[in-house]
């Protein structure tokens, strides 16, 4: 990515419509930019993609008052044993600093106090498509929107979804229970091979593109085009007035480069 200097994409993925947005969850890798608007209305967020990081979802929580329910199967106790004796390893040789190391540390501890509060839950669920079971062997738990909004309730819900690659399987669930619907923020991965799947998902869904941006972890190919996007979206009901969006982007007083040790790079449409 360092040799690139402009990031190119095509226009349907530019954001045409002024929407008022705020980040959320911590600085760098982990935060989105999501509409001031969903935090009034939404009354459940439905988080897929945990891993070791919750600052979305605690900053939403703080923010809203929302119902809290994260699926990620990965994150169980022996992701936490694994994470741990990488971490000795690190610091055995030296590679990490006794309070780095300490830090991370304390972070499985922070995860039993926050799920344990109520209204706060993690299922250790996979989120895909029921009816193709028989491709996830790996994950006989598998979980889809239909479930969902059986077991919790079938009020106004805001989505998060980051689950490496899997976002393809489950953009035809979102776009059929998208009614209630007061938000979403997705991150797209295998971006350039992927190109029409999202450009037909973003034709197809109601709600308007309003915010992206570029994960500079990803990689970027020799047309300039990154491998990883975060999407937001908001009803058209929030943008009432369609005022065309004249943000350049990144924009600076939102975004953030995921990797802090290199800066984002400016976006051309074409």
């Amino acid at each position: 990515m360092k040799n690139k200097t402009q990031i190119c994409l095509p226009n349907f993925l530019k954001p045409n419509f002024k929407t008022n947005l705020l980040r959320v969850g911590k600085k760098n890798d982990g935060g989105y930019c999501i509409p001031r608007s969903s935090l009034k209305k939404t009354s459940i967020l439905y988080s897929f993609g945990l891993s070791d990081d919750w600052s979305f979802e605690k900053e939403f929580r703080e923010k809203s008052g929302a119902k809290i329910i994260c699926f990620d199967h990965s994150v169980t106790l022996i992701f936490w044993i694994k994470r741990f004796i990488k971490d000795l390893i690190q610091f055995f040789l030296l590679k990490e600093s006794i309070k780095q190391i300490t830090k991370r540390f304390f972070t499985f501890f922070t995860y039993k106090i926050f799920f344990s509060k109520p209204n706060i839950e993690h299922r250790k669920l996979f989120f895909g498509q029921i009816n193709h079971q028989n491709n996830y062997q790996a994950f006989p738990q598998i979980i889809d929107m239909s479930t969902i909004l059986k077991k919790w309730e079938d009020k106004n819900y805001f989505m998060k979804v980051d689950i490496e690659g899997g976002e393809y399987k489950v953009l035809d669930q979102i776009i059929k229970y998208q009614n209630n619907l007061t938000g979403l923020a997705i991150e797209f991965h295998n971006c350039d091979l992927m190109l029409e799947k999202i450009r037909l998902f973003v034709k197809t869904f109601d709600l308007d593109l309003v915010h992206l941006h570029v994960n500079n972890y990803g990689s970027v190919n020799k047309e300039g085009f990154p491998s990883v996007l975060e999407l937001t979206f908001s009803p058209k009901s929030d943008n009432i007035k369609r005022e065309q969006n004249d943000n350049i982007f990144p924009v600076p007083s939102l975004d953030q480069p995921n990797n802090k040790n290199h800066e984002d790079l400016n976006i051309r449409f074409y």
